[in-house]
């Protein structure tokens, strides 16, 4: 496993560029960004996770004595592992699928509102070819990857899904009933195109029992003081 010191600045280094070069998606002039263009988005550095568009650390913790599960307090990833062999990745690719169940769904309902549709059914999977789709029975896919997006991203996939339950197509009035939801669709549509690799990436996490004391908890793996809430 990396050292930590150096991985929590490979995290932070990402980020702070992320910010200054792609000001469109986290909240600044999008118009600077659109004449210098925008970076590919690159993998996460070892042992974090990208979530909500930022990447988190991801802290591991041996303990025997509870059930394996995964905590997020907005700062960080608190993976629980029962035992040495349990792994990590799987952990928490289930609580960010667990995740995306609970808020594309709700992002869904709150955008199809807002939009005046109606959908009959969500379906969250594991696509790696497809952000999202809506079927003729409308209802509606999404890759439980799109949790990695930015907020703003999501938004826009929402919108895009939703607009096919008025237009089964990609024409121009379709469009324009994006846009009227979503007017910044076109810079949205051009980071999903430019960062499609690093959100379709498997979560890469290791555990490294502290050196000398193999598969044990010790001061370097205590789990935080507050109370887990397992997802």
């Amino acid at each position: 496993m990396a050292d930590t010191q150096t991985t929590i600045s490979d995290v932070k280094l990402f980020l702070e560029r992320l910010k200054k070069d792609l000001p469109e998606i986290f909240g600044k002039d999008a118009t600077k960004a659109a004449k210098e263009g925008e970076p590919n988005a690159q993998p996460a550095p070892e042992n974090t996770v990208l979530f909500n568009g930022d990447l988190f650390p991801a802290q591991m913790y041996l303990t025997p004595d509870q059930e394996p599960g995964v905590a997020f307090d907005g700062k960080a990833f608190h993976v629980y592992l029962q035992t040495a062999q349990d792994d990590p990745c799987t952990l928490v690719t289930d609580w960010l699928k667990n995740n995306a169940q609970e808020t594309l769904t709700k992002k869904t309902a709150d955008w199809a509102q807002k939009m005046g549709v109606e959908f009959n059914q969500i379906f969250i999977k594991d696509q790696r070819t497809l952000w999202a789709s809506c079927s003729g029975k409308k209802n509606l896919n999404f890759s439980y990857r799109i949790v990695k997006m930015p907020p703003a991203v999501q938004d826009y996939l929402m919108v895009h899904e939703l607009g096919h339950l008025t237009y089964m197509n990609h024409g121009a009035e379709y469009w324009a009933l994006v846009a009227q939801f979503c007017p910044d669709y076109k810079i949205h549509r051009r980071w999903l195109n430019e960062n499609r690799d690093a959100i379709f990436a498997d979560v890469q996490l290791t555990y490294t029992p502290p050196q000398g004391q193999p598969g044990s908890t010790t001061s370097e793996t205590q789990p935080p003081e507050t109370s887990q809430e397992t997802k």
